[in-house]
This record gives structure tokens, sequence and C-alpha cells, in this order.
């Protein structure tokens, strides 16, 4: 008898964990349907010889996701700086001045973006700092929230910014992809439906677009993105930027309707079982956010930190995999029969 195939789909996040032969070997054959290369922590040097070396191993889609419109933290010394209460630090550029830490950015024309007064909030909240003046030896900000910071980390700015859609990071894998002939990007910090009409522009053949919705203007502008993607990726972790985190379960709701709406595949991200990075197995809020989620009609699943870093990737993919099966498989009626474990 032929073995049913999965209606829903796993995205899984390849790093440091799983970036090794056995392991993808391994989540392919328990269910992955795309293996995610995140160029945000991928040197753009390496980018050519790691697609090479996972479509030697699998024969499943192997996809970049650019870096897109984001503020980040350039290189932290030691990848970890504590900043304190009150402290006067420097954004961006370098600077000589006695006990006054720079704090590297990724972008090289801070000052036309940013203004006195911006809120900055880094990798999460877990340090706040607004600016306070500009002069001739840089941007000047005061810690209002103290912290540790590491490298590559995101920046959040308290009013809407015009980022260029692309980095340069983006704009060299583009080239690399298209030399490799890859046809399935993921689309950081998509904002309107011409984002995506100018990725597909960089290549001379078809190529399929998962737009990820993660700021509040992906929201204003959600029809939009539907209609000229191939699919959405909803990344609950940076949305809570820009969305109250009591928001975020009915943010997600909203996003899955309208993409339903204009037939457009919805895929979830951040925290599925986000405790498998240390754990061997899920919270049950885990497993009963995973089930609802594929309920609510996402039509897939994205392992990100758990697949990237985490000590079970492997696991997480089992996982996540027996429960698309279990919602798949599940009978409009549930009994008692159902529930019982038939070793009890």
């Amino acid at each position: 008898m032929r073995k049913k195939l999965k209606n829903k789909k796993i995205i899984a996040t390849l790093g440091p964990s799983s970036l090794k032969k056995s392991v993808v070997k391994k989540m392919d054959s328990l269910g992955v349907d795309i293996f995610r290369i995140n160029l945000s922590h991928v040197k753009i040097n390496e980018f050519e010889k790691i697609i090479n070396l996972v479509q030697e191993w699998t024969k499943k889609p192997v996809c970049p996701d650019s870096e897109g419109a984001q503020l980040r933290t350039g290189v932290v010394k030691d990848n970890s700086q504590f900043l304190s209460m009150g402290s006067k630090i420097i954004i961006g550029g370098s600077s000589n001045i006695k006990n006054i830490l720079t704090i590297p950015i990724n972008i090289s024309n801070p000052k036309d973006l940013l203004k006195p007064g911006d809120i900055l909030r880094i990798d999460f909240n877990s340090v706040i700092v607004q600016i306070i003046e500009f002069n001739k030896n840089g941007i000047f900000a005061r810690v209002i929230k103290e912290g540790t910071i590491g490298s590559n980390k995101g920046i959040g700015v308290d009013r809407e910014v015009e980022f260029p859609t692309f980095t340069k990071k983006d704009l060299a894998a583009f080239k690399i992809s298209k030399k490799l002939k890859l046809n399935t990007f993921f689309l950081s910090f998509c904002s309107k439906g011409e984002d995506v009409v100018a990725l597909r522009n960089f290549f001379d053949y078809p190529v399929k677009i998962i737009s990820k919705i993660e700021t509040n203007k992906a929201l204003k502008n959600l029809e939009s993105i539907c209609r000229e993607s191939d699919g959405v990726l909803i990344d609950r972790g940076d949305l809570s930027r820009d969305v109250l985190l009591t928001k975020i379960s009915f943010a997600q709701s909203f996003i899955i309707k309208t993409a339903k709406r204009l037939s457009t595949p919805a895929y979830v991200a951040t925290n599925l079982v986000e405790s498998m990075i240390e754990k061997t197995e899920p919270t049950r809020a885990e497993i009963n956010d995973i089930v609802q989620t594929l309920k609510e009609g996402a039509d897939g699943l994205v392992l990100a930190a758990e697949t990237a870093i985490g000590k079970f990737p492997n696991e997480c993919v089992r996982i996540t995999s027996n429960l698309i099966k279990e919602v798949e498989e599940q009978p409009s009626n549930i009994k008692l029969t159902d529930l019982l474990n038939p070793t009890s």
C-alpha cells in the first residue's frame, strides 16, 4: 500500500547543528519538504559551497532566505557586549573616543535613516537605547534599558523607516543563486507587492517567492503581497516588534484568513518547538500551538532555531511531522478510544 503523503509542509532551517550530511539525510527522510538557508547567518563567501553540499545530500529544494530591509548590529567583540543603564554609546561607524563604546550596524548611511529622538530596540528589547544627538564624531545614543547584545541582532525603530529592500549580501546571493539555478526564495521584511516583483526581476527564469510578513507595513499591504507571492510566511518573532504580544495570535489568524481568501499558501514560524533547542520533547503548550495553527489553516510550519542551533534537530522534525499526521488523520468525531493510550 502506498504511504499517504502529508499535505502540510515542513521547512527546516540549516545551521551549525544540522549542516551535516547525516542530519540532512535523516531530516529529509522524516518529512522535511524545504531546507532553508538564512543569509543573515551565512557568510557570502561560503554560500555557494553550502548550497552545493546540501544539494548533494538531498533532492528537496534548498532555498535562501534574504537578509532583507532590517537594521542589525554588526560584529560585536566576543559576540557579547553589556550596555549599562544610562551609559552613552555611538551607533555605527568607528570612533576612538575614550570610554564611549561604539556599536557597529549593518548600514553605511545611518544618518540618512535615523534621527535624534529615535528609540532603538535591540534583539527583541534585550537593550533599548535612544538617539540623543548627531555630531562629527557619530550618532550618540543613551541606554534606557540595560542588557547584553550580540552580533547580527535585529534592531527595531519606533517609527516606520524606509530601508532598501535588499542588502548588498542579498544581491550577491541572488547572483550566485541565478548561477546555481535556484528557484525558490524567502523574502525577508517584504513590505509591499512591488518588493516581490523586484525579486522576480533578478531572474530570467520562473522562481517561487515566499514573502515573510513581519512588520506593520507588511500587514497594511498584505493583499498586494499575497497576490504577487507564491506563499507568505508569518514570522511571529519579528512581527512581535510591531504587534503586541497579546495580539500576535490574532494577527496570525488574520494573515492566514487573508491568504486563504486569495489562494496563497501560508506558513508559520517562530517558537513552534523552541524548548527542543535544549530538550528532547516539546511542551504541552507548544504541541497545542502547532495543532491549533494547523487546524486554523496553515499550509506548513517553519523550524528555525530548533533545527539550526538546537541540540535535537531530527527529533524536532519527527515531532512536527507526527503532529501534522495526527491533525490530517484526525476523525471528524473524536471518540474516547481515539484518545486513550493503548498501553495504559
